[in-house]
């Protein structure tokens, strides 16, 4: 991620705040699934919709929006609105995602509160997102899927809170829940994956030129894609399929480019991420549920955590380091992460992934890999 006299006014604790958080949940999420997989079979069981808003609204969207305050300045090559907005957008995220968890595992009149607490910083978020979007001097694919990641996250907790509101006065409608499935899985973590992936893969394998236009067609797909999956059009599958196969193949273009040969830490869970979204897929006609754990588990968890352990390292070596770089001695980027425990922490949450519908048990393999994960972040921090 390239650093400018313009994205320098973004502190750190801003997007670490949000890493944090979403680290937080996670390992919440990690022991309570662990302890209760038994929760994950039933539909609409109130502890397995706090272990989904946890793992997906908490540390999902949580490492997206820090990730978010970062690469939108670089995208965008302007500013942030007032990044000081993101202060709020972080405390009301996150008094939502803990008021959702505890409202859906202890007291359900806490949900819509949790919900509406989620909602309002996700406005503000979008609100901020928006008069940034309109002072870029230039807009190119990449922008575009950020903006529709934007629209998806005001657009999921909007549909979740109706469906709350709905059970309480009386007009429930179940198919609401698949509207903000949809949103949620596909318009706010597969367009951020493939859409900010495409942007970071290229910076991570130092990948120049590559044409967009591949993109662009993802987007259109993807987006016609859930339109026609909420409307229960068949077509809406194949272009889920064809939005992958775009995907597969700018990945392929991406990599046969790039300058920097060795795959590094980052790169290699993202591939790992797309063998889920390949499994989730072919699985989505025939087992909806184990579909949609290996979308999260797999493809999200491994995703999310392979990229922190790139982006994280760069932040904390930058605000530390930067200014007295050529100064004193100061420790490489590639040194501030124990490589060792992201990889062991990869393989134990790919492994309990894959595992965890055939075996329930395999949520504490799951686990397992939270504590390696956390420690190599930790020790980012402690350089």
């Amino acid at each position: 991620m390239i650093v400018t006299a313009k994205n320098r006014t973004v502190p750190l604790s801003l997007p670490l705040g949000f890493f944090l958080l979403g680290e937080a949940f996670f390992l919440a999420f990690a022991l309570l699934f662990a302890l209760h997989p038994e929760v994950l079979s039933v539909p609409r069981h109130p502890l397995g919709l706090a272990l989904a808003h946890l793992f997906l609204l908490g540390l999902g969207v949580g490492v997206l929006l820090g990730a978010m305050h970062q690469l939108v300045p670089v995208v965008l090559e302007t500013p942030l609105y007032r990044h000081e907005l993101g202060y709020l957008v972080m405390f009301l995220w996150g008094l939502g995602v803990a008021l959702l968890a505890l409202g859906f595992a202890l007291r359900p009149t806490l949900v819509p509160l949790g919900g509406g607490f989620a909602l309002v910083g996700l406005l503000l978020f979008g609100y901020a997102m928006l008069r940034t979007f309109l002072l870029a001097p230039r807009w190119n694919r990449v922008a575009t899927a950020l903006a529709w990641v934007v629209f998806y996250l005001v657009l999921t907790p909007f549909l979740g809170l109706l469906q709350a509101l709905s059970q309480r006065y009386g007009f429930y409608d179940p198919e609401r829940l698949t509207w903000h499935l949809l949103a949620g899985l596909g318009g706010v973590f597969l367009l951020s994956i493939l859409g900010v992936g495409y942007k970071l893969l290229s910076m991570f394998t130092l990948t120049h030129g590559v044409d967009e236009r591949v993109l662009g067609l993802l987007l259109f797909a993807a987006n016609l894609g859930f339109l026609g999956l909420a409307m229960g059009e068949r077509l809406g599958y194949l272009l889920l399929l064809l939005s992958y196969a775009l995907a597969l193949y700018d990945t392929w273009r991406i990599l046969k480019n790039r300058m920097k040969k060795a795959l590094d830490i980052g790169v290699r869970h993202y591939l790992l991420g797309l063998l889920f979204l390949g499994l989730a897929l072919l699985a989505l006609p025939f087992n909806p549920v184990w579909a949609a754990l290996w979308f999260a588990l797999g493809f999200v968890g491994l995703v999310v955590t392979g990229m922190l352990y790139k982006i994280l390292p760069f932040l904390v070596w930058t605000h530390r380091y930067a200014p007295r770089a050529g100064k004193e001695k100061v420790p490489l980027l590639k040194e501030m992460l124990p490589e060792g425990a992201g990889y062991g922490a990869g393989a134990l949450l790919a492994l309990g992934a894959f595992l965890f519908p055939l075996f329930p048990g395999a949520g504490w393999v799951y686990l397992l890999g939270v504590f390696p994960h956390v420690y190599a972040l930790w020790e980012v921090m402690r350089r």
